[in-house]
């Protein structure tokens, strides 16, 4: 059941973020703010590593998607990436989103097949566009500055290490200071 309510809720599949790089993170985005005045910034313990958005759900998907996230604790080693770069969706021209970037990209783009294979053996439709791992650090809600020559000027070489260590299905519930996040389900990645 999601314990946010009975009723459908919107949940996601992420990999979430030790407190040192959360900190360190928080560093990076102080030190854009003054520079982007206009973009929201996430708060450092909403931060995390996206694995699968599922949206709206109802109890009978999170638990297929329970499932799902439970088979694949065995399939993989805990792993280390390094958080570094910084870029902007759709571009840095015109930036809707800005993130932090994640290398090597390999051992997560794996992790996120393995995810994906055994949600749509349980029957859950996930999206099909290419997995491009990153942590979203801030939105803009108009695209109007460039941030091209600023990133350059400030590109973080590297902020932090990321341990691939766990599973979490979290459900996000809205509130007036921003979105909370509940753990459904924390899975261990096994040592093998």
């Amino acid at each position: 059941m999601c314990s946010v309510s009975p009723t459908p809720c919107r949940a996601f599949l992420a990999i979430p973020l030790p407190q040192q790089l959360q900190d360190s993170i928080s560093a990076v985005q102080r030190q854009l703010q003054t520079r982007i005045p206009d973009a929201r910034w996430v708060r450092p313990k909403n931060l995390h590593l996206t694995l699968h958005f599922f949206g709206e759900i109802g109890e009978e998907s999170l638990e297929k998607i329970k499932v799902s996230v439970l088979s694949v604790k065995g399939c993989r080693r805990p792993f280390i990436v390094a958080v570094k770069g910084l870029g902007a969706f759709p571009n840095r021209h015109r930036p809707r989103i800005i993130w932090l970037g994640l290398e090597p990209k390999d051992q997560l783009r794996q992790l996120h097949q393995e995810c994906s294979q055994a949600l749509h053996q349980a029957g859950v439709v996930t999206d099909t566009r290419p997995y491009s791992p990153h942590l979203t650090i801030g939105r803009l809600r108009q695209s109007k500055s460039d941030l091209t020559a600023l990133f350059s000027t400030i590109e973080p070489k590297q902020v932090g290490q990321l341990p691939v260590d766990k599973l979490v299905l979290f459900a996000s519930r809205s509130q007036p200071g921003g979105a909370e996040h509940i753990p459904l389900l924390t899975v261990n990645l096994d040592e093998i």
